[in-house]
């Protein structure tokens, strides 16, 4: 029974049992019916070591054991994005697609090596099983989708904000975080490993924080989310002008600072600081590069004073990301770039 959406507190959602031979075929129809996404969520884990934990899936499936519920965001086109289940869904397909043989098989021994075009009989009924499909509603409210996604991921390792957003809001400018992310200065920052889709959260800071922050009430993530609702559905045209704008502001701030870009130089050890990000690319985001030509020192300078100023460093305690705190950092590093720039 299909549940109704009070005080958009309640998920307007439907139960479906699918075939893995229906969910296959949906899969591999064109345009796909069930998007996968190679690019969505974690890629896939359960070949890490081996094909054993894929294995005693597809037994599991055999032996009729109950499957855990996959769920679907349906799509405005009809279509349906898998927020859980890409593991289950995936094994079924790669499975079916004869890209591994069975390992380490208990109470199907028989079955130990052979791939899927191997199984004679067990063919069909593999094709037969069925696994429960919750189907949430495209009339659902994109935060209550959010929410469903943080639910599902508690107890197991917790999608991180960018990777629901990657889901959530598919469209060009999912594709531009995901294109910039690989920028060298921005795969790389921080020189930590990223797994999490953390560079795409960088540009995506970028770009939403220079929109007007009146909307700003506290929560950096849900001003990101926002953004990403609002403008997830950009032209091709819009799409070319952020990514100009962004490699134009960058490549600004590499000129200036160059290895110490983003860089905190009060610490003995520099590190780079998305605090300090954020500021310098917000405001370099509008002034044109010969503006810019000859002043590198002086702007070195002042951003070192800056960084020394009380007041600059009281922002960078308690909330750092509050409205508040952000307003003040612009504040503060304008009266000492302006003087420099002129007008």
């Amino acid at each position: 029974m299909t549940q109704t959406v009070q005080a958009n507190k309640t998920l307007n959602l439907y139960p479906i049992d699918y075939p893995f031979e229906t969910l296959s075929q949906r899969i591999r129809s064109n345009p796909p019916k069930l998007k996968l996404d190679p690019e969505f969520q974690r890629k896939y884990k359960w070949d890490k070591e081996g094909w054993e934990r894929a294995s005693r899936f597809i037994e599991s499936c055999l032996m009729r054991i109950p499957l855990p519920a996959c769920y679907f965001a349906e799509n405005d086109d009809g279509s349906h994005l898998v927020i859980d289940g890409v593991q289950r869904l995936t094994t079924i397909e790669k499975f079916f697609n004869d890209e591994f043989a069975l390992e380490g098989m208990t109470a199907f021994k028989e079955l130990e090596g052979k791939k899927f075009s191997e199984l004679k009989g067990y063919r069909s009924e593999l094709e037969a099983t069925t696994i429960r499909c919750i189907v949430l509603r495209k009339e659902n409210p994109d935060y209550l989708i959010q929410e469903i996604f943080s639910r599902l991921n508690q107890g197991a390792v917790k999608l991180s904000d960018q990777e629901i957003r990657h889901a959530i809001y598919p469209g060009l400018l999912n594709d531009i975080l995901l294109e910039l992310s690989k920028v060298p200065d921005i795969a790389n920052f921080g020189n930590t490993s990223k797994d999490s889709r953390e560079g795409e959260e960088l540009v995506l800071r970028f770009f939403a924080l220079q929109e007007d922050l009146a909307g700003y009430e506290g929560r950096l993530s849900k001003f990101l989310d926002s953004y990403m609702h609002n403008y997830a559905s950009i032209t091709k045209a819009q799409g070319e002008k952020l990514k100009i704008q962004f490699n134009k502001t960058l490549g600004i701030c590499k000129d200036i600072f160059g290895d110490s870009v983003f860089k905190d130089t009060t610490k003995s050890r520099l590190k780079q600081s998305i605090v300090h990000y954020d500021l310098l690319m917000n405001s370099f985001s509008a002034i044109p590069k010969s503006k810019v030509k000859g002043k590198e020192d002086k702007i070195v300078k002042a951003f070192e004073s800056l960084c020394k100023n009380p007041a600059f460093q009281t922002t960078l305690s308690g909330g750092i990301q509050n409205k508040t705190s952000i307003l003040k950092r612009r504040e503060l590093w304008s009266l000492k770039l302006k003087p420099i720039l002129g007008k």
